[in-house]
């Protein structure tokens, strides 16, 4: 019934949405490891977690964003800089830092997290025009490349750390306000600088590391192909059971994860019967992570499982899976 009632209250409030140009500063923020968190906790732990979380970034260093919304594993948070847009790139920054330099201990004492979890984030930053989509005085949401800057920056920021466009600090902060925590490079961006960089600011002096894959042209293509070694379906079956994933690792970073296809070929008996070679595994089947310096596809194997048995796969059969990517 709460559902339906928050339905209905929106639906009735998009009649009358408009969008209203507004100057902002962006902030993404995402927990380092959500996605293998996930996997080795009951979701009620989870759930406490992120709870908890979005609580005290929030309560301890955005109090006064007007608008935020969580994505899952961390939080947009958007911040209005009309009229003092110095004072507000300059503490949300220092905002920024105190988050991550507390994060590893941020739910300490609290009761119900009695097990581990992840201590790092990562945080992109960005400055510019968007469109506030606003209905009775209610802010509903914002759009525009601000906030798409600032998602992509926070995947620059690895394994932990703080990356921000150059265009933050423009005519705010000089360089010498920035050293010694912040370093200077270009960087090409999916969708946004694909073959021509921009310059980014990012906490080198906390750790960060920007991913090689973001240092170079994207519109120019090259394509990995990597064969696994030969299991037998029952392994799958097994792991299906038990709950696991079957993890593969690549020998390279993929410039875009998004498009990797993941292939399992047919055993031998099986190509004439299917009429083909391979099976490509739809999108929802596996995940790409970063994890540990690697390039991790993990495969679900509860929907590999059932899939391959409706095409007539038995426990003795043979699987090879074949990962190709754009590198």
């Amino acid at each position: 019934m709460e559902q339906t009632t928050q339905s209905s209250k929106l639906r009735a409030l998009l009649d009358n949405a408009t969008g209203q140009p507004e100057h902002v500063v962006a902030v993404n923020l995402d927990v380092r490891g959500f996605s293998s968190f996930c996997e080795r906790n009951d979701s009620t732990n989870v759930v406490v977690f992120i709870r908890e979380v979005c609580k005290r970034l929030l309560d301890r260093y955005f109090r006064q964003a007007p608008f935020f919304k969580m994505t899952g594993d961390g939080l947009l948070i958007v911040i209005p800089c009309a009229g003092e847009p110095g004072k507000v790139v300059t503490s949300t920054l220092d905002a920024c830092l105190k988050a991550h330099e507390a994060f590893p201990s941020l739910c300490a004492g609290e009761a119900m997290i009695n097990f581990r979890v992840p201590d790092k984030i990562g945080i992109g930053l960005s400055r510019g025009a968007v469109s506030r989509i606003v209905a009775n005085g209610e802010t509903l949401d914002y759009s525009g490349r601000v906030l798409n800057l600032a998602s992509r920056l926070m995947n620059l920021a690895r394994p932990s750390g703080i990356v921000f466009d150059a265009h933050y600090a423009t005519g705010l902060l000089s360089p010498s306000d920035l050293e010694p925590t912040f370093s200077r490079a270009k960087v090409w961006l999916w969708g946004l600088a694909e073959s021509e960089p921009i310059e980014v600011y990012y906490s080198a002096a906390l750790g960060t590391r920007i991913p090689a894959m973001y240092r170079r042209r994207l519109d120019v293509r090259k394509w990995a192909s990597e064969r696994s070694s030969s299991k037998r379906f029952e392994r799958f079956e097994s792991m299906e059971k038990s709950g696991l994933r079957y993890v593969y690792s690549l020998d390279q970073q993929p410039r875009d994860p998004d498009e990797i296809i993941v292939t399992v070929q047919y055993p031998s008996d099986l190509v004439s019967k299917l009429g083909g070679t391979a099976f490509q595994l739809p999108r929802n089947f596996f995940d790409y992570r970063f994890e540990g310096g690697e390039s991790k596809v993990a495969i679900n194997t509860s929907l590999l499982v059932d899939e391959l048995r409706q095409q007539g796969f038995v426990s003795n059969h043979e699987c090879k899976f074949v990962f190709r990517y754009p590198r």
